[in-house]
């Protein structure tokens, strides 16, 4: 009777174990690691990470609460004295100049935000892409973008980006196109604040 006792604790003992250390495992792979990807005209290249300049929240009215900026790259991106600094290791980056809604300045909304230049119709009071600059085949040196084949979202006649943010960990969507060009891609992950200095 005691062996029988003693095997069904250590049945048990077992079971617990291998229960706390799925769960473990399937709560540590529940966020995701950042990765995303940048389609142009069909090429596809791997964006990893991504940075953000949030909203301004001073009192100067010379800056607009509405406007946020954010990139995403396949490495690292610090700002000094306002500059950005490029690694070298980058090949592939695009940026977005964005504005929220005027009834929501201050937040990088959780929404559909639509590329405004000379091609579309969108109103100023809803929120915008202002411009977005798509950069494949970067070259950097010394920190500072030195070329790259770039696209402009000014030149796009349709275009728009998604964003959804739930417990810091960003959803993005984009995509651009012309009668020449196709741009598309997304991220999911964080995004690493990067201080203007207002």
């Amino acid at each position: 009777m005691k062996k029988l006792q003693l095997l069904v604790l250590a049945l048990s003992a077992m079971i617990q174990l291998t229960s706390c250390s799925k769960s473990e495992n399937s709560s540590s792979t529940s966020i995701p690691a950042n990765s995303g990807k940048l389609i142009v005209n069909g090429v596809e290249q791997t964006l990893t990470k991504g940075f953000i300049i949030p909203n301004y929240t001073g009192l100067d009215v010379n800056y607009d609460k509405r406007r946020f900026y954010f990139i995403l790259t396949n490495g690292d991106v610090t700002l000094q004295n306002n500059t950005f600094l490029y690694s070298n290791t980058i090949t592939q980056l695009i940026d977005f100049n964005m504005y929220c809604s005027s009834l929501n300045p201050g937040s990088v909304q959780n929404t559909t935000y639509n590329v405004k230049n000379a091609h579309t119709n969108v109103n100023y009071n809803d929120p915008f892409i202002d411009n977005s600059s798509i950069n494949t085949n970067v070259v950097v040196q010394n920190g500072a973008f030195v070329s790259g084949n770039s696209l402009s979202s000014d030149d796009m006649t349709s275009g728009q980006a998604t964003i959804s943010n739930t417990n810091e960990i960003y959803t993005i969507h984009f995509a651009f196109s012309n009668a020449q060009n196709t741009v598309s891609g997304t991220y999911t992950g964080t995004l690493t604040t990067l201080n203007y200095q207002y």
